[in-house]
C-alpha cells in the first residue's frame, strides 16, 4: 500500500492464491479482486487456471474473504463499480475473447448478466464517466483503438471516438471530467504516450508522454494526480512510479515500490 502523504509503501495480507491478469476495483471502502490466472496445485504439481473466482480485502482487518463467483472465467478483463455495483467486462476464458457483461450485486450476493458489448475485448481498460462505463481499447483478437459506453438505463453500448493508438495493457484513471489512458503496447512497441478523452467533445487529446514507456501498468487517481506504477519498458521489469499533474501536464516522481510487477492490480482506497 502506498501513502501519498509521506510517499511511502508498506507490504499486506497476501491474496488467498496468486494471480495476474485480474481485475480490481473499490466498492463499499473494500477491494475486490477478479477472475485472472491463479497458480494451483495438485499432488504436487503446479498448474495455472482462468479464474472466476473473488476474493474481497476488507482495509480495517487486512484479511481476504472468497465471494459469489463470475458465471465466466476471466482473465485480462474489465472491472468497474457503478451506482454500488460492480461489473466484470469481457476478458479471455482460455479459449475464447468475451464481450459478455456481468455485474455483482452486493445486497443480494449475487451475479447478473447485463448486455454485452459490441466487440471482443481482453487486455484493455474500462472507467465509469458520468454514469457511464467505458470500455476502451484492447485486443481481441487484433489491437484495438476503439472505445463503447455502456448506458445502465438503456442497458445497451454505443460505439464512441477512438483513441490515437492502439493500446492493450495500459493504465486509466479518470479525473477532472476526462478519461486519462496512459502507456501499454500498441502491437509493435511499448508507448509511453497519454491521452485525454472529453466526453462532452467526444474527442480525444494527447497529452505530454511519459519519462519511460510502460506496458502491463498500474494507474490510479489520488488528489487529481494519476499515479502510473511499474510494469515493463521492453527492455526491463519496473518498480518506479511516476505522477502525472494534468493542469501542468507535467511527470513528477514518486518513491518505487518494494518488487518490480507487470500486469497486475492497482487502485486507489
Amino acid at each position: 500500500m502506498y501513502f501519498p502523504q509521506n510517499d511511502s509503501w508498506i507490504g499486506l495480507a497476501p491474496l488467498s492464491i496468486p494471480r495476474y491478469e485480474f481485475g480490481i476495483c473499490v466498492l463499499d471502502q473494500k477491494i475486490y479482486v477478479v477472475g485472472g490466472i491463479a497458480t494451483h496445485v495438485c499432488q504436487g504439481i503446479s498448474y495455472r487456471k482462468h479464474e472466476n473466482s473473488v476474493e474481497c480485502w476488507d482495509p480495517d482487518t487486512n484479511t481476504w474473504t472468497s465471494l459469489e463467483r463470475m458465471f465466466e472465467s476471466r482473465s485480462t478483463l474489465g472491472v468497474a463499480v457503478l451506482a454500488g455495483e460492480l461489473y466484470a467486462l469481457g476478458g479471455y476464458d482460455g479459449q475464447s475473447y468475451l464481450r459478455t457483461v456481468e455485474k455483482y450485486i452486493p445486497k443480494v450476493k449475487e451475479w447478473q448478466l447485463v448486455a454485452p458489448m459490441n466487440k471482443t475485448r481482453s487486455c484493455f481498460a474500462a472507467a465509469v464517466l458520468d454514469g457511464m462505463i467505458y470500455a476502451i481499447g484492447g485486443y481481441g483478437p487484433a489491437h484495438m483503438n476503439s472505445m463503447e459506453r455502456y448506458d445502465p438505463s438503456k442497458n445497451s453500448w454505443e460505439t464512441v471516438a477512438s483513441m490515437a493508438d492502439k493500446r492493450i495493457n495500459f493504465g486509466v484513471g479518470v479525473m477532472l471530467g476526462f478519461i486519462f489512458v496512459v502507456g501499454g503496447h500498441n502491437g509493435v512497441s511499448h508507448l509511453s504516450s497519454i491521452e485525454r478523452y472529453d466526453p462532452h467533445q467526444n474527442q480525444w487529446t494527447v497529452c505530454r508522454p511519459m519519462k519511460e514507456p510502460r506496458t502491463g501498468v498500474g494507474a490510479a487517481v489520488i488528489d487529481n494526480y494519476l499515479y502510473v506504477v511499474g510494469g515493463h519498458s521492453g527492455s526491463s521489469y519496473l518498480n518506479t512510479v511516476q505522477k502525472y499533474d494534468p493542469i501542468s501536464d507535467t511527470w513528477l516522481d514518486s518513491a518505487g515500490m518494494m518488487y518490480c510487477r507487470c500486469n497486475f492490480g492497482l487502485t486507489a482506497l
